[in-house]
């Protein structure tokens, strides 16, 4: 099975060329958003590479994305709501990207082996060692939430919404056959976005673990845990899967 990470997020390391279609924008229920509006985000988006939302003034905004400050208050109520919008976008960037992975994983798997190939794939665009940058931003924000309660309900709704859809995803293979059924879904899909967390905090050290070792345990939680697959057979898939290059996910 050959899965393959968005090509837009893939060359921008900040995520915003092609933000999330997942998420309804503000007065759309299909998700779809003036582009204006998207060209606002992607430009605070892209700047959030360089400045903290609290370094971040309205004229350079303006200046990145080319937009006339009526039309950015025309979209937005100010600068801080942009600013939030932009942070929570940013923020699920590449869980909506890994999600819609496990969608086309399930959508075209027919077997279990199938499925295991699939997560190998997804599970290696997701550990990538260069997302470090957004790992960071992802806690940096958990963190501003916390002094922020206004900034918490929105983020609170956001993560919802993503450990939502990880669960019904789980809960569709439990019902097949391809997972368990003897453990919770929804701490499963927690489970499953704290990885990122752990490769964020060995990334502090000089002497980190290696991506394929990381990968490798990784592999082995979802196989011999979550599917309920013995040792040998989750080392035989192991040895029989394609690395990533191999499948040109990168």
């Amino acid at each position: 099975m050959k899965i393959e990470a968005s090509p837009g997020r893939a060359s921008d390391p900040s995520g915003a060329s092609k933000l999330p279609r997942g998420r309804p924008k503000k007065g759309s229920a299909s998700g779809s958003e003036h582009p204006t509006r998207r060209n606002l985000l992607t430009a605070t988006i892209q700047l959030f590479e360089e400045f903290s939302a609290e370094d971040l003034t309205i004229e350079e905004v303006l200046q990145a994305s080319g937009v006339s400050k009526g039309s950015l208050y025309h979209h937005f109520k100010d600068l801080g709501e942009l600013l939030d919008e932009a942070m929570l976008t940013k923020f699920s960037m590449g869980v909506d990207e890994h999600i819609a992975l496990i969608e086309t994983v399930l959508q075209t798997a027919s077997s279990q082996k199938e499925v295991l190939e699939g997560f190998r794939t997804v599970t290696r665009i997701s550990q990538r060692s260069s997302l470090r940058g957004q790992r960071s931003f992802r806690m940096n924000l958990l963190l501003r939430a916390d002094r922020e309660p206004a900034l918490a309900k929105k983020l609170a709704l956001e993560q919802q919404r993503l450990t939502d859809a990880l669960e019904a995803q789980i809960k569709r293979m439990q019902l097949l056959g391809w997972l368990r059924s003897d453990f919770n879904a929804r701490a499963g899909a927690i489970l499953i976005q704290a990885y990122s967390i752990g490769r964020r905090v060995d990334q502090i050290v000089e002497d980190t673990v290696s991506e394929e070792n990381w990968n490798t345990l990784i592999f082995q939680v979802i196989e011999q845990g979550l599917m309920g697959l013995s040792a040998d057979e989750s080392s035989t898939a192991l040895a029989e899967t394609p690395s990533c290059d191999e499948n040109k996910t990168k």
